[in-house]
């Protein structure tokens, strides 16, 4: 397909990564995979092929200096620039080392605005360029034995607002995208499995209804977007207390 244009996807070896990747190779862009997982790098390069899209794989940590250094220098001339690489976490005050905690927050938080910041900029000099940010609905309700995600999700909500508000005229575009509980391994590989028994299946959604959540949010050139009806319906309300109470019951970690 001639004039594709190209996009890069950090986290793009599973979950919602996964999934943004094949929206946009059938949707007809190049795409630069970034993840740890070499082999399921692989595996979706060829999956992207059937679809006419030209995969670049780049096997990166973004919880370390040469990975985000690398997904810069791959990210110079992308159209569309999808931030979600993470992983959750679940532990009580004082339990996590401060080596983990930096990954964490680099990972989560201060990686994101690094490369937001690297890149962005080029995007404006072309006036053209999208940038979407996954973040969380961690970063409305409390998230008790989770209080570093939540303050991570939280960060990259508040710089993507701020950033979408400098750049409205630019010609470029900002979303953060804030899914509640969805359908990916996510869970699973942080020891978190009985989540998937204990919060009701009204409040899962899938990582496909986030991918277009997300484009949606882009096109309307908002700031935020939840993916999800019921989430949508009870935005306004998470802060308050019966919210809160009702939340913690129903999403309580072990």
């Amino acid at each position: 397909m001639p004039n594709r244009k190209l996009a890069l996807v950090t986290g793009a070896s599973s979950g919602i990564g996964r999934q943004y990747a094949i929206f946009l190779a059938k949707s007809g862009y190049d795409v630069v995979v970034v993840a740890r997982r070499v082999e399921l790098l692989e595996a979706l390069a060829i999956e992207l092929k059937a679809f006419g899209a030209e995969t670049k794989v780049v096997v990166a940590d973004l919880s370390t200096d040469d990975g985000i250094q690398a997904t810069i220098k791959e990210a110079q001339d992308v159209e569309l620039l999808v931030l979600n690489a993470g992983i959750t976490r679940a532990a009580r005050v004082g339990q996590t080392d401060i080596q983990e905690m930096n990954q964490l927050n680099r990972l989560l938080a201060t990686g994101v605005v690094e490369i937001c910041e690297a890149v962005i900029p080029k995007m404006i000099q072309r006036r053209s360029g999208d940038v979407v940010v996954v973040s969380s609905i961690a970063a409305f309700v409390e998230m008790p034995k989770s209080a570093l995600y939540a303050a991570a999700k939280t960060y990259v909500m508040s710089y993507g607002r701020s950033v979408n508000a400098e750049l409205r005229g630019s010609g470029v575009r900002l979303c953060v995208v804030c899914p509640g509980y969805v359908r990916t391994q996510l869970h699973q590989n942080a020891g978190l499995e009985h989540l998937t028994v204990r919060v009701p299946r009204w409040l899962w959604v899938t990582a496909d209804e986030v991918v277009r959540s997300a484009q949606k949010g882009l096109s309307q050139n908002k700031s935020v977007v939840v993916p999800g009806f019921v989430y949508r319906l009870a935005r306004p309300f998470l802060n308050l207390s019966f919210a809160q109470r009702f939340w913690r019951r129903k999403t309580r970690r072990n």
